[in-house]
C-alpha cells in the first residue's frame, strides 16, 4: 500500500525514538515516526510526510491509552516545546532512554562488545531541576506581547509561559514580573522577520546550592529608559536576585549570546557549588543545566578515571572547568581547552577561587590547539557539543597516546559514530554510564570510558566512518 500525505491509519505505538517521536509500523512493516503517543497505545494517525524508507505522522486520537500514561503537571505541555514526555511515567522514561543508547551503539556504531550500566535518574522528584532557562519575547495572534518557549514543531511561533515545572518557583516569579513590566511600559518584542523591536530573550540562571540568581535580559539595542525602574521592580520583589545583566545582540540570528554585556545591578556572575568546588558562572558561559545530576556525572568521571599523582590529563571542550577542577587533586596536571573566551576566563577564575594551581587553560578550537600542545596525555576527557567530534579532533586525540579516553556525550547518535572511529583506532569500551540530566525530555547524557588495547599503536588514525547520525529507536 502506497501511503500519501493526509492518509489516516490506526496503529499501535511500539517504541520511542531519540528526538521525542514515537514509533509504529504498518501492516507491511513500514516504519512510522509519530508526533504524540506512547508505547502500548492504539492511536489514530494522520500521515504528514512520506519518505522512501519511513513516513511521519501525528496522533489525532488515542483509542487505547498506554498503562504508563500519566497526567502531565504543566498546563503548557503539548504546545510548549520544552518537554516531550511529561505524560510518560518517569521510571519508564529511564528505561526507554537506556534502550536508545543501546540502539545507537549497535545500529550506528556497529558495536557489539559492550554493556551499559543502569540509567541514573533523578531522585526523589524529577522537577524544578534546571539552573538555567531561556525564554523568548514575541507576540500572540492578538498582537499582545508574550514571553515563553517556542511552540513544538514551530520555531517561528511562541507559547506564552506562566509556570514552568522544570525551573524553580522563584524563576517563574521573575518570568512573570518581566513580562508584566514589558506590557505595562509598552516595550516591544524583537521580530526575526522584520528585524524590529527591542526585547529578544530573558535568561534566568540560579545557583541551586547557593541560592544566587542572575537575570539576563537580551535586547537588540542599547539601554532603554525604563531600565532603572525594571531593576528596582525585580530587586524589591525578588530579593534573592544577586545580579542583573544586559546583553545586546544586534545580529539577525536567534541567539541569546550578546555581542556586548553590561552589568545593571550586582556582580557580573553568580556562584554555584558542585561537590565542594565553587564556580563562577557568567551570563554566556556553559554550565551543566542540572546541578544535582551534574554532581553525579562528575563523580562518575572521577570513579572511571584511571589516573595517579603523576598523570597528565587533557580536558577538551572544558567549558568553565568543571571536570578539570574535579580531576586536578588526583593528578600531576590538567590542561583544559575551550573555544569560548568568557568560559576560559571563568575557568581560570574558578581555579583561583578553589586554590587549584595544577590546571592550565587554552582558548581556541580543539583541533588546532591539540596540534600545538607538546606533550602526551595519560587521560583525555572530551565533552563535545551535540554534533560530536570532528574527525581531525579524533585523529589528534588518538595521536596524543592516552591510555584512556572518557567521552561525555549529550547525543547518543553522534556518540555512537565517534565511538566507532575511536575503537577502530585501537581502543575498547570498558564502561558506559547513562545519566538522566533532563527528565521529561528526550535528551540523554552518557559517559563512556575507553582504554587503549595493548596491541594497538597509539598514533594510528581512524578510518572515515560512512555512518551518519540518524533517528534511533529503543528496540
Amino acid at each position: 500500500m502506497k501511503l500519501k500525505k493526509g492518509d489516516l491509519l490506526t496503529l499501535t505505538i511500539t517504541d520511542l525514538a531519540f528526538g521525542g517521536e514515537s514509533v509504529a509500523r504498518t501492516e507491511d512493516n513500514l516504519v512510522v515516526f509519530v508526533k504524540g503517543g506512547l508505547p502500548g497505545e492504539e492511536v489514530r494517525v494522520q500521515i504528514t510526510r512520506c519518505k522512501d524508507r519511513f513516513v511521519e505522522g501525528k496522533v489525532l486520537e488515542i483509542l487505547h491509552p498506554s498503562p504508563f500514561r500519566v497526567q502531565a503537571r504543566c498546563k503548557h505541555f503539548g504546545p510548549c516545546g520544552g518537554c516531550t514526555w511529561q505524560d510518560l511515567y518517569y521510571p519508564e522514561q529511564l528505561k526507554f532512554k537506556q534502550k536508545q543508547v543501546q540502539d545507537a551503539l549497535v545500529r550506528i556504531g556497529k558495536l557489539t562488545d559492550f554493556s551499559i550500566n543502569p540509567m541514573v535518574g533523578m531522585s526523589p522528584e524529577p522537577w524544578y531541576y534546571r539552573n538555567k532557562m531561556e525564554y523568548t519575547f514575541g507576540y500572540d495572534e492578538q498582537g499582545r506581547l508574550i514571553l515563553g518557549q517556542h511552540r513544538s514543531g514551530h520555531w517561528d511561533q511562541l507559547v506564552d509561559i506562566e509556570t514552568c515545572w522544570l525551573q524553580s518557583p522563584i524563576s517563574n516569579k521573575i518570568l512573570n514580573l518581566c513580562k508584566e513590566f514589558a506590557r505595562k511600559h509598552g516595550l516591544t518584542a524583537y521580530s526575526s522577520k522584520t528585524y524590529q523591536g527591542l526585547l529578544r530573550h530573558l535568561v534566568i540562571r540560579q545557583g541551586k546550592n547557593t541560592g544566587e540568581i542572575m537575570v539576563n535580559l537580551v535586547t537588540s539595542g542599547e539601554d532603554f529608559p525604563q531600565i532603572p525602574e525594571l531593576v528596582q521592580t525585580l530587586t524589591s520583589q525578588v530579593p534573592e536576585i544577586t545580579c542583573i545583566v544586559l546583553n545586546v545582540n544586534r545580529r539577525i540570528g536567534e541567539t541569546s549570546q550578546g555581542e556586548e554585556e553590561k552589568v545593571l545591578w550586582g556582580r557580573p556572575t553568580i556562584r554555584e557549588i558542585v561537590n565542594g568546588l565553587e564556580f563562577e558562572i557568567s551570563a554566556n558561559s556553559f554550565f551543566q543545566t542540572n546541578t544535582q545530576q551534574a554532581e553525579r556525572l562528575y563523580r562518575f568521571v572521577l570513579n572511571m578515571a584511571e589516573v595517579h599523582k603523576g598523570s597528565v590529563v587533557l580536558d577538551l571542550y572544558c567549558g568553565t572547568g568543571s571536570i578539570t577542577l574535579h580531576l586536578a587533586p588526583r593528578v600531576k596536571e590538567v590542561h583544559g581547552v575551550e573555544i569560548n573566551p568568557m568560559a576560559v576566563e571563568n575557568a581560570r577564575l574558578n581555579a583561583q577561587k578553589n586554590r587549584i594551581e595544577n590546571v592550565f587553560f587554552y582558548c581556541g578550537e580543539v583541533k588546532k590547539v591539540l596540534r600545538t600542545l607538546p606533550f602526551y596525555a595519560d587521560l583525555i576527557v572530551v565533552d563535545p557539543p551535540r554534533d560530536g567530534l570532528n574527525r581531525k579532533v579524533i585523529q589528534a586525540m588518538v595521536a596524543k597516546g592516552p591510555s584512556q579516553i572518557i567521552y561525555v556525550s549529550c547525543n547518543p547518535t553522534t556518540l555512537a559514530r565517534d565511538l566507532k572511529d575511536i575503537c577502530a583506532a585501537g581502543y575498547k569500551i570498558s564502561q558506559i554510564q547513562p545519566i538522566d540530566m533532563f527528565p521529561h525530555t528526550f535528551h540523554i547524557e552518557t559517559i563512556v570510558s575507553l582504554v587503549r588495547c595493548l596491541s594497538s599503536v597509539a598514533s594510528r588514525s581512524p578510518q572515515p566512518s560512512t555512518d551518519n547520525p540518524q533517528r534511533i529507536t529503543g528496540h
